[in-house]
This record gives structure tokens, C-alpha cells and sequence, in this order.
């Protein structure tokens, strides 16, 4: 095994308003303990501190989240290299700062990119899923994490993998696909594609050279950026004027679905994007009988209704038939859009 650090760089700053009024645009979902006593951002921290895989991470926010940033981090005992991007151009631009950033300081600098607001509660199957995807990556692919289906989702995109070869765990991506129907979503898993995570991992040098081939002004707006930057205290600044210069848009689009270099490497731990309040709800290993405080504390007062028999937005609740088997509750309809379920059990 290689001696290879992998740096993760976290991307933290989406607004996360589907989650209102709980998450805000001055204080969106990922800083907020929605799952569990800590924020899903301090997970992603926790997750991407294991002594001798990754080396300090690099967190990609803006000028707003850049002090709850620091506090949350400081209170993991993080020690994070923190960018602030002048403004919001999407994950294209925000992952090519990153990458320009980290060549200058290490030629052959490994990146882990992973969202601030997605949950994954099995760190030991994550961590082991990072070193099986590192030397495909260290090898020149960009290998996305593909989650197995345990259910079809209409809510996430899919990745249509090739057939596995030389014994290797990583895949070549034949095609990813837009979230589909239903009835799509049931063919897909039928016929094995994989929920698209949105969690990278590459060679730096490589990200950037495939920006420079399929979207240069993202490449030359994040070096621009970069070459500019500016510190501040304990943080970074991008430079503003050339970082607006980078189109708006997501590295899926920019990048991983026009690349001949995207690969996948198949897992099975639990995860969820965290879109929805079914997903947080779906999310909670043990389901209190009264609101959380994050419902009971923000709701407008002519609004505070609830029962055993209901969830916030969502109308009767809803049962997975062998999630609620596996805890002895009765069994009833599948949900059509449960967001996280693990898939050893299904």
C-alpha cells in the first residue's frame, strides 16, 4: 500500500432550503445536528481523519459560513486549510480551486471530494472504501463512489458500470443517468446501476487537466483565482474578479460525463444526501416519540401539530416492509422514496 496522503476537501457551502425553516440560507443543514448531537459537517470531519489515509483537509465555503466553519471544526480538533469563495460558481469551479491550490503544494496531490451535508454512519466501511479506490485513483481514473441500490429511488442520479475486470474492486462508467421515474428507477436497479454519491476521488493534476480539455475558462478562472489568493486571519480568499469569470456548474456536468478517465468503485454503507425531510426522518436510528427539538423549536406555534402516526410534511408515516420487520414494528408498504437504508439488510 501506498505512503500516499489523500487531502479531502470538503465542500460547505450550499444553502440547503429544502430543509426550511430548520436549515437557512445563514444557516443551512450541514451545520446543524439534524442526525444525531453533531452537524453532518462535523461527521464529514470525523470521517476524514484517519492518521496515516488522509492528510489535513481543505473545506471550500464562502465569507458567510466562515467563522461556524472554524468554531465546528476547532471543536472536532480539526485543523483545516479553509478557502472562501467570493461567490457561489457551483462544484466545477469550487473542486478546480481546490486542485489548484493543492499541485502548488504537492505535485502529485490526491484529492477526496465529499459534500459537507451528506450522511454515511459507518466510518470504518468509508475509510476502507477510500483505500480500495486510492490506487485506481493514484493510476490516473477519477473514481466516483457508487452506492448499491436497496431501493428504487427516483430522487439521485444512477451510474451504469461496466463489468468488473482484472479482479479489481474499481470500474470503468459506461453512462451516468439522470434521476429517473420510478419505473425507470426499478429497471436501473434491476440491472445493476448504482446511485450516484457525488463523492470523487482523483489525482489532482488530472482533474485539472481534464479541465483544461472540456472547460477552460474553469481552469483559468480557478487559477486566476488561485494565483491571487489572499489570507485573512486563518482563511483564504479567491481572488474575486477572475473566480466570476468560471461558468456555473456541477463537476458532474463539467467533467464526469464527458471524461473517458470516470470510474467507479461499487459500495454498500448507508448514505443519504440528507434532500428531504423524509431522509432526515428515514435517517434517525431511533425515532423519538415527541419532536425533536429542531421541529418542536422552529415551527410557527399554529403549526406545531404531530402524532404517532405522523411526520413533519409527509402525511401518514410511511414503512420500509424489511427495515420494519428487522426492528420488530408491522409490516406495511414499502416507501416509494425512503433516502437511506443499509444495504446488508436489505
Amino acid at each position: 500500500m501506498t505512503d500516499q496522503l489523500v487531502v479531502p476537501v470538503i465542500l460547505c457551502g450550499g444553502a440547503g432550503t429544502r430543509l426550511w425553516p430548520v436549515s437557512r440560507e445563514k444557516m443551512p443543514k450541514q451545520f446543524v445536528p439534524l442526525i444525531g448531537t453533531s452537524s453532518t459537517f462535523q461527521q464529514v470531519l470525523d470521517r476524514v481523519t484517519c492518521e496515516g489515509l488522509f492528510a489535513p483537509p481543505m473545506i471550500i465555503t464562502n465569507s458567510e459560513f466562515r467563522f461556524v466553519v472554524a468554531e465546528q471544526a476547532r471543536a472536532r480538533g480539526v485543523k483545516a486549510t479553509i478557502i472562501l469563495e467570493p461567490q457561489r460558481r457551483d462544484s466545477a469551479a469550487a473542486i478546480a480551486a481546490a486542485a489548484e491550490l493543492a499541485v502548488k503544494k504537492d505535485s502529485a496531490a490526491i484529492l477526496l471530494v465529499v459534500a459537507a451535508d451528506h450522511l454515511i454512519p459507518d466510518t470504518e466501511q468509508f475509510t476502507a472504501a477510500c483505500r480500495a479506490a486510492l490506487p485506481a485513483a493514484m493510476a490516473g481514473s477519477i473514481v466516483t463512489f457508487g452506492v448499491k441500490p436497496t431501493y428504487p429511488a427516483s430522487s439521485y442520479g444512477y451510474i451504469r458500470p461496466q463489468p468488473a475486470q482484472d479482479g479489481t474492486p474499481v470500474r470503468k462508467v459506461e453512462a451516468f443517468v439522470e434521476k429517473p421515474d420510478e419505473a425507470t428507477a426499478a429497471r436501473y436497479v434491476a440491472d445493476g446501476y448504482l446511485w450516484n454519491s457525488g463523492n470523487f476521488m482523483f489525482r489532482a493534476e488530472v482533474m485539472l487537466r481534464e479541465l483544461a480539455r472540456l472547460e477552460p475558462e474553469i481552469r483559468t478562472a480557478a487559477k486566476g483565482a488561485v494565483d491571487s489568493l489572499t489570507s485573512d486571519l486563518d482563511f483564504y480568499r479567491l481572488a474575486e474578479d477572475p473566480f466570476a469569470q468560471a461558468p456555473k456548474k456541477s463537476i458532474d456536468y463539467a467533467v464526469m460525463e464527458r471524461t473517458a478517465l470516470a470510474a467507479v468503485l461499487p459500495v454498500t454503507f448507508r448514505w443519504s444526501d440528507i434532500g428531504s425531510w423524509n431522509a432526515v426522518w428515514d435517517a434517525q436510528e431511533q425515532r423519538p416519540p415527541t419532536p425533536c427539538w429542531w421541529w418542536r423549536s422552529s415551527m410557527p406555534s399554529g403549526s406545531r401539530t404531530w402524532s404517532g402516526n405522523s411526520r413533519p410534511g409527509t402525511g401518514p408515516r410511511r414503512w420500509n416492509t424489511a427495515a420494519s420487520t428487522a426492528r420488530g414494528a408491522s409490516t406495511r408498504a414499502p416507501i416509494p422514496g425512503r433516502a437511506i437504508r443499509s444495504s446488508a439488510s436489505a
